[in-house]
C-alpha cells in the first residue's frame, strides 16, 4: 500500500496555526535592559553598583553578568566576590549577598568575557553552579566556586522599579580586577504592551 502524499502547504498537526503564533507573540513579550560598573579596583570591600530599570507587569527572567577581563580573588578563605540584588543600593531584597566568586582558601577566577547567569529562567542556582565540568553544568571559564544563589523574594513588579545589582569584594584586596562588569537584565512581560 502507498503512502499517502502531503501538500507541503497543509499545516498538519504539528503546525502551528497563524493565530495561535499571533495569539502567543501578544501575550508573550520579552524586553531587554543593560547596564555596566566602573572600572572594578582591586580594593576589598569597595561597591560597584548599578542602577537598571524593571519596566511594569513584568518578571526578572534572566540576570547575565559578563566582565570585561579577568576577575581574581586573593586566595585566602574569605575573599570572596559578593552579588547583591535590591530594590536600594546594597539592600539585597531580591538576592542578598551571595558569593559568585567563592573563596575558601584558593584563589578563584571568573574569566574575561565568560557569562554567568546569576538568574536563569526567574530561578537561582545551587552552590558552584558556575564551573564548567560537564555538558549541563556551568560555563567554561565560570568560577569554580560560588554560594547557592537564593531568590528572596518576587521578581515580579506591578509597577516600574529601579533595581540595583552591586558587587563586593570582601576581605583582602583582588589578585586581579581594574575591569568592568556588565549586567544584561531580561523581563517577561506579562500583559500586552500597548501598541
Amino acid at each position: 500500500m502507498a503512502s499517502p502524499v502531503i501538500n507541503i502547504r497543509d499545516t498538519g498537526r504539528n503546525s502551528p496555526r497563524t493565530g495561535d503564533v499571533r495569539g502567543l507573540s501578544d501575550n508573550v513579550v520579552h524586553s531587554w535592559t543593560s547596564g555596566t560598573t566602573g572600572t572594578i579596583a582591586v580594593t576589598a570591600a569597595e561597591t560597584y553598583d548599578v542602577t537598571l530599570t524593571q519596566p511594569a507587569d513584568t518578571i526578572i527572567r534572566n540576570l547575565i553578568a559578563i566582565p570585561a577581563g579577568n576577575i581574581v580573588t586573593a586566595g585566602a578563605s574569605g575573599d570572596d566576590v559578593d552579588f547583591d540584588l535590591g530594590t536600594s543600593a546594597g539592600g539585597g531584597q531580591i538576592i542578598d549577598e551571595k558569593a559568585i566568586l567563592d573563596d575558601g582558601g584558593s584563589a578563584v577566577t571568573w574569566t574575561a568575557n565568560v557569562p554567568l547567569y546569576i538568574i536563569q529562567n526567574s530561578h537561582g542556582h545551587a552552590a558552584n553552579a558556575f564551573v564548567g565540568t560537564g555538558v549541563t553544568a556551568g560555563v567554561y571559564g565560570g568560577p569554580a566556586t560560588s554560594e547557592a544563589i537564593v531568590i528572596a523574594s518576587t521578581l515580579y513588579s506591578s509597577s516600574a522599579r529601579s533595581i540595583y545589582a552591586r558587587l563586593k569584594p570582601l576581605a583582602n584586596n583582588l589578585a586581579t580586577a581594574a575591569t568592568t562588569v556588565t549586567y544584561l537584565v531580561e523581563f517577561l512581560h506579562l500583559g500586552v504592551l500597548p501598541d
